[in-house]
């Protein structure tokens, strides 16, 4: 299998799946009125309407960490796979695998970058009253 091949396989079907999921975002969002009024655009507690403020400001100190595991855990099991492959006489196979984990590194660097800003931001820390 050639280095075409292998883009082609694994390239072709994350385009198409992400080109028509915006596809149909798009379709959706044209086909559905977009008639915003105060009473759509408030927030409702326990499908009342709300009065006065909040009792406490919902902390996500711990959304940075999520983060990291979801975008690192994909790449740790691709790692397990790539250990249990015959990769010494196997040279085609490990350059494949090696696109593979280059190409995971490069779309998750942006994220990881993303989630460690995100974890240094002190207000997500504190608790607001």
């Amino acid at each position: 299998m050639s280095l075409v091949q292998s883009l082609v396989a694994f390239g072709l079907p994350s385009i198409l799946t992400l080109a028509l999921g915006y596809g149909g975002y798009k379709i959706i969002s044209l086909m559905v009125p977009h008639n915003p009024t105060p009473l759509k655009i408030s927030r409702f507690e326990a499908g009342n309407v709300p009065y006065g403020e909040g009792r406490l400001w919902f902390p996500l100190q711990y959304y940075g960490y999520l983060l990291m595991y979801v975008t690192i855990e994909p790449i740790l099991i691709l790692l397990f796979a790539i250990a249990s492959a015959p990769l010494l006489g196997n040279f085609i196979l490990f350059r494949n695998l090696m696109i593979i984990i280059g190409s995971f590194i490069v779309l998750i660097y942006p994220v990881m970058y993303y989630s460690i800003t995100q974890i240094n931001i002190i207000q997500n820390w504190e608790l607001r009253q």
